[in-house]
Parts: C-alpha cells; sequence; structure tokens
C-alpha cells in the first residue's frame, strides 16, 4: 500500500477531530486571501491542509459549508471579544457603548469579507436546513451581547442590525463579493459613475475606518434617543 508520509494520521479522538477541523478551516481562509472565491476549489483546500480530498469531505460536504463555517468561527470570536469588552468596560453611555463596539470590531477585515460573502453567494448556495442551524445558533449567542448591552433590549437589537448593514456596506464598497478589489467597471455596475464618484472610491476606502465610527457612534446616539414604546 502506497503511504502519504506528508499527510497527518487519521483523526481519532474528538480532539484531534476538532484540530482536523480547525485546520482545514485555516486552510481555506489562507487560500481566499489570494484566490477568489469562485475560483477557490476544494481540491486546493485539501492539497494546502495535506488531506484527502475524500478525507476533506467527511468534514464538509461542500465549499459553501466550508465558508459557513468559516463565517460561524469568526462570528463567534467577534461576540465573545465583544462579550468581555461589555462585561469589563460596564458601559453606561451610548458613547461607552460605541467605543466597546468598536474595539471588539478591530481587525475584523476577514469577518466583513465572510459577511459580505455570506449575503452575496452562501445564503443562496447552503442547504436550508443548515442554514437554519446557522442561524438559529447566532440567534443564541447574540442573546448574551444583548443582555450585557446598556440600552433597552428593542434598541440594543437595532444597534446590532447597524454594526452589520455599516460593517458589510464599507466592505462591499472596498472590495467584489469573492475578495477581490473592487475596479472602475465595479464602480460602474454600482452606478457610483452616474453620481461622479468613481474618483473618490480610492478615498473613501483609506477612509472607511473613520467614516464607519463616525456612522456608528452617530446611529447609537439617536437609537438611544427614541423613546421605547410603551
Amino acid at each position: 500500500m502506497t503511504t502519504h508520509p506528508s499527510r497527518p494520521m487519521r483523526a481519532r479522538s474528538l480532539a484531534d477531530k476538532r484540530q482536523r477541523r480547525a485546520d482545514i478551516l485555516s486552510a481555506a481562509e489562507h487560500l481566499w486571501t489570494t484566490t477568489p472565491y469562485a475560483d477557490l476549489s476544494m481540491n486546493q483546500v485539501a492539497s494546502v491542509a495535506q488531506l484527502a480530498k475524500g478525507t476533506l469531505y467527511l468534514y464538509f460536504g461542500t465549499k459553501e459549508e466550508l465558508f459557513l463555517a468559516l463565517v460561524d468561527s469568526h462570528l463567534n470570536a467577534w461576540i465573545d471579544r465583544a462579550a468581555a469588552l461589555l462585561e469589563e468596560r460596564g458601559p453606561h453611555t451610548p458613547s461607552q457603548l460605541a467605543d466597546v463596539l468598536l474595539e471588539a470590531g478591530q481587525e475584523s477585515r476577514s469577518l466583513r469579507r465572510l459577511l459580505v460573502l455570506l449575503g452575496t453567494v452562501l445564503e443562496r448556495r447552503v442547504r436550508p436546513e443548515l442554514l437554519q442551524e446557522f442561524h438559529h445558533n447566532l440567534t443564541a449567542r447574540l442573546e448574551r451581547l444583548l443582555t450585557l448591552m446598556p440600552l433597552d433590549r428593542e434598541v440594543s437589537e437595532r444597534v446590532l442590525k447597524h454594526v452589520y448593514a455599516l460593517s458589510i456596506g464599507w466592505q462591499h464598497l472596498a472590495e467584489e463579493p469573492d475578495g477581490r478589489p473592487r475596479s472602475a467597471q465595479g464602480d460602474s455596475a454600482l452606478g457610483l459613475n452616474e453620481w461622479g464618484l468613481i474618483g473618490s472610491v480610492s478615498g473613501m476606502r483609506e477612509g472607511a475606518g473613520e467614516e464607519f465610527e463616525l456612522a456608528l457612534r452617530a446611529v447609537i446616539e439617536r437609537l438611544a434617543r427614541v423613546p421605547t414604546p410603551a
């Protein structure tokens, strides 16, 4: 029998299987930094993870399922960071809450890219039952944040929706769904040329962090002043 010494041994324990799954996710994310999503294949992921293709499919049935797991992993990490900061800082004002959410979102470009992919590709191609499970688990995890935020529950829910919308909005402006920088042709497809904005898109990308912060602070301040219905 031919052996493949460069490939890891078969995962037997639960810890081994978890590590193997993490290695697959890491391989896929590494590939996505240089390869457009449409061109990225499961064969490539298996090669980078040093696995037989058949072994890879024991963990993920499709490329979409694999990337949905990546979204889930990054979202879980962001929720953990935000919850830890909320517990540590105990914010009381809208400004303090904005400080926490902005700090939790630092270095989260991978998550923003994945959220764009989720809304444009994954939600159309992942099995409905798997997508339903993903959203159910996400809702349960977000409960942790809602209980820690210093605003009424309804307002807190709206704040999180705006965080999501602003994050993917700025990321979508800067990149195509597959992660490539948006070109002038892409800007034209958005209709930006008709508004005379093509020349300023690169500048908006460079100032995205500052603009995102301004928008999020304004939204939280405004929502905090909205009376809660009796």
